[in-house]
């Protein structure tokens, strides 16, 4: 027996040294934006947790960006040693069209573009631990927390995005995919510190550990907080293991154990081994308990969920009146008129409720293809049209063709100038789409052309369909967008680069229309002279202008000034083509002052 005994624990010494633990394990607090109270709490305690466990950790606290991806890297190269990886990330998570990015405290983020050079995409560490080709890794990231920088941003995703696991890996979140965590009240955020909790339990296999964690984040949480796992583990691990501190136990490979001798069995102590039973019986009551708690709340609140969607869309119907629409086609797909509420909302008074909503939808639902269809019409309405176009590519990649979905797609491709969109803008309109939403793409696509007498016709079929109650402020702009006349009127400012005597001249310029003629005047600040003057000989055609500015600086002495302008798609935004000064009786170009703009500060008063 004492030869058994020791022969045991030889081979449980031997296979814990043959599997070697490596863990980079980062936690970022001090960002200058929106610091956080826990991240570095939360790395310190996780590294200290995984050294008592036999793991050679690499801990980073508020990192820069610099750190972070030679830290990664470095891991990387440890990992192609063999053995188990651990990536443990604490701190602020950004997705961009996508992606997912870890923020470093030193991220200086002002725009979407930024983010892709100053902070580490996840997808890099994820690479690194795949490329090592060791036998397990598992990554963990707290860092769904709420984004720093979301008011520069023009994407409207939260949380981070799902990531597949390669196989024999398996990567937790805080929270599910396109959600935010919290922080936590306390020393740790919630998620890290059930984490904390639970790992040490002797012989609890990964995927339980995990299991355990969720339930208790989503009752600390009143269920606003769902952690979420994506695996392809191909065997067993435990951070640790009974007898083996974190080691999975080994497949019997020739053959099954030897039973024990009939002596040994004799000298086993029933009462004890009862008592393990009775012990072992009640953790099994529990945790089928628990596990039955956390299922009761899941379906808890997904029919609140149904009930309120339910709601919100009667709520629309009820109040959104709208014209008898062609019916659709017998043979359409049962999903085909999803969300006609939103979509009738977004023709007529709603642009900002129905963008909410398809949003809202697309993040519940990101196979919604009608869903994603509103969302992305709604961001060309808003001016979006790059985040618009991310969305059209995923409906392209679905190959979805619902009245919606050909509607989005005509909408780009109309602004894009393609011959295909005439045909997709066609068949939503025989699939049953909306025709009044309908014509406000059209319409759109025609101004962005500047083809404004196309637009103002089908403004006027616009008109004709919609009451002009029901009409909302996107619909009312637009109409003023189709004639030319109207988008050069209002007050504009401009400002040009240093002249020949180095300094800058500005101008506020403020434009009217009567009865078809344009007129108007400026105030220009040119050589620290201030000069307000009548606007003369104001010819517009089509969609270009011209003026003439009379600059006095004494009672008879004077420059005339001459400017060219041309519309652009942007509507506060009026080209300064050509700028041109009276010399000799000629007029004679000033580069420094061509190719400017006259940028809108104002509309007219109706």
């Amino acid at each position: 027996m004492l030869f058994v005994f020791l022969a045991a624990g030889l081979l449980a010494a031997s296979a814990q040294a043959s599997e070697r633990r490596m863990a980079l394990v980062i936690g970022n607090s001090a960002y200058k934006a929106a610091p956080l109270k826990n991240p570095v709490n939360d790395a310190r305690d996780m590294a200290a947790a995984l050294k008592g466990l036999g793991f050679e950790v690499s801990l980073l606290a508020d990192a820069t960006h610099k750190q972070m991806e030679s830290a990664a890297r470095e891991f990387g190269l440890k990992l192609r040693q063999g053995g188990v990886g651990l990536f443990y990330y604490a701190g602020h998570g950004i997705q961009v069209a996508g992606e997912n990015y870890l923020v470093p405290v030193d991220a200086l983020i002002q725009t979407e573009s930024d983010v892709k050079f100053g902070c580490l995409n996840a997808g890099l560490v994820l690479g690194k631990m795949e490329d090592a080709g060791n036998g397990l890794n598992v990554i963990i990231l707290d860092a769904c927390r709420n984004n720093p920088f979301a008011r520069s941003f023009r994407s409207a995703e939260m949380g981070l995005a799902k990531m597949d696991a390669p196989t024999g890996s398996i990567i937790a979140y805080a929270t599910a995919p396109g959600s935010v965590a919290a922080d936590g009240p306390g020393k740790n955020g919630v998620y890290t510190e059930h984490l904390l909790r639970n790992m040490r339990t002797p012989g609890l296999p990964i995927t339980d550990l995990f299991m355990r964690v969720r339930m208790g984040v989503v009752a600390a949480t009143g269920k606003k907080q769902v952690p979420w796992e994506a695996s392809s583990l191909t065997g067993y691990f435990y951070f640790n293991g009974a007898g083996q501190p974190g080691h999975a136990p080994p497949v019997p490979v020739a053959s099954a154990p030897a039973a024990p001798a009939p002596a040994a069995q004799a000298k086993l102590d029933p009462r004890a081994e009862r008592k393990r039973l009775a012990e072992e019986a009640e953790r099994l009551k529990r945790e089928k308990q628990e596990l039955a708690q956390y299922q009761a709340l899941q379906a808890e609140k997904e029919r609140l969920e149904a009930e309120r969607r339910k709601l919100q869309e009667a709520k629309l119907l009820a109040l959104g009146s709208r014209p008898t629409q062609p019916p659709a086609p017998a043979q359409a797909a049962p999903q085909a008129n999803a969300h006609a509420a939103q979509f009738a909302q977004l023709a007529r008074a709603g642009l900002p409720d129905a963008r909410a909503y398809f949003e809202q939808a697309v993040q519940t639902r990101p196979d919604d293809a009608n869903a994603r269809a509103g969302l992305a019409i709604a961001l060309v309405f808003s001016g979006r049209e790059a985040d618009a176009k991310y969305h059209v590519q995923r409906l392209n990649e679905s190959a979805a063709q619902t009245p919606g979905v050909r509607l989005a797609r005509g909408l780009m491709l109309g602004l894009e100038g393609s011959q295909e969109a005439g045909y997709q803008v066609n068949r939503a309109l025989e699939d049953g789409a909306d025709r009044a939403l309908v014509l406000l793409c059209q319409t759109l696509a025609a101004v962005m052309k500047s083809e404004y007498d196309k637009g103002q016709r089908l403004m006027a079929d616009y008109a004709a369909l919609v009451l002009e109650s029901e009409r909302g402020e996107y619909a009312r702009g637009l109409a003023k967008r189709t004639d030319p006349l109207s988008a050069m009127t209002g007050t504009f400012t401009w400002t040009a680069a240093k002249g020949q005597w180095g300094k800058e001249a500005s101008m506020t310029l403020t434009l009217t229309a009567d009865n078809g003629t344009l007129s108007g005047s400026g105030t220009m600040i040119h050589q620290a002279t201030t000069m307000t003057s009548a606007l003369s000989e104001v010819e517009v055609c089509g969609t270009t202008m011209s003026f003439v500015f009379m600059a006095k600086y004494l009672l008879f002495i004077g420059e005339q000034y001459r400017f060219t302008c041309a519309l652009t798609k942007d509507f506060g935004i009026i080209a300064v083509v050509k700028a041109e000064v009276m010399r000799m009786g000629s007029y004679t170009e000033m580069p420094h002052w061509s190719n400017s703009r006259l940028v809108r500060q104002s509309a007219p008063q109706p």
